[in-house]
């Protein structure tokens, strides 16, 4: 309280002087129509321009949410696609004769922290075991495929992308089905490379790489990259293909986790099978 009337007593004269100035305005707005008029425009102006700023503000946290509806809009949507369902039997004479049994599901999520420059990169998505998650699940973005699941807490989980020295991704060429492993050599995260391709392969520069299926991570035909270039060795019976990747992981987002719903059986039968072989 001290310091306050020690501010009214140094400034009492701009103080007096202020409030008789805001009378005197009052008094001459007031009394001339143009001058009132014009000060009414500009404090209205004034005040619409932070009501635009308000509704500006509002609407980013509205798109907010209107982005999450679309991104589970298109997870349903996706599921809904014929390469999520398993095929029960084969096509007779109509569409009606056929059967299907859903085998993907999609898991919208986003990206809250990511690497591209490293050996080994990784995503971390904002979707955990609460929510289904678990290791070995396919990730793709709205581009294509992305990487594999391959650690889970309660809330989040830890995706190591085809940007690794771990990573082998079965793909194959959507011409032909020649199929094959995709690597990154840790150079060009704009770039992933395919080995020991036979030199009687047929395939030319630009054509479409896509994933295999089989594995249970991914359904077969989603998109990786192109063909950028072959690279060959004088008298080697193999060579190589530089693919550039669909995905930008340098801006990387909105991704979707598949759920294999087949996934237990398909491993207990091949593990059924690999184990009478080691017998």
């Amino acid at each position: 309280m001290r310091n306050l009337f020690e501010f009214l007593k140094r400034f009492r004269d701009f103080l007096i002087f202020l409030i008789l100035q805001v009378i005197v305005l009052t008094f001459f707005f007031n009394s001339k129509n143009y001058h009132k008029s014009k000060m009414v425009n500009t404090s209205s102006s004034t005040v619409g321009w932070f009501i635009e700023k308000r509704h500006n503000i509002t609407q980013h946290f509205n798109l907010i949410d209107a982005n999450e509806q679309l991104q589970a809009e298109n997870a349903r949507l996706r599921a809904n696609l014929p390469e999520s369902f398993y095929q029960l039997q084969d096509r007779l004479y109509s569409i009606e004769d056929t059967l299907y049994r859903k085998q993907y599901e999609y898991i919208p999520a986003k990206v809250i922290n990511s690497s591209s420059n490293k050996q080994n990169n990784y995503l971390t998505l904002n979707k955990g075991a609460i929510q289904g998650i678990e290791t070995g699940m396919g990730v793709i973005s709205p581009i294509g495929a992305v990487g594999i699941v391959v650690d889970v807490s309660d809330h989040y989980s830890i995706v190591m992308t085809a940007l690794s020295n771990h990573s082998q991704l079965n793909v194959k060429l959507k011409t032909n089905n020649e199929f094959w492993l995709l690597y990154w050599d840790g150079i060009n995260s704009d770039y992933a490379q395919i080995k020991n391709v036979k030199r009687d392969a047929i395939f030319n520069v630009g054509d479409t790489v896509i994933t295999r299926g089989g594995a249970t991570q991914f359904p077969e035909g989603i998109f990786v990259g192109t063909i950028a270039e072959q690279t060959a060795v004088d008298g080697e019976q193999s060579m190589s293909l530089n693919v550039e990747l669909g995905v930008n992981y340098n801006a990387i987002y909105q991704v979707y986790i598949i759920r294999n719903l087949m996934k237990g059986e398909q491993l207990e039968i091949e593990d059924r099978i690999l184990s009478a072989d080691e017998n």
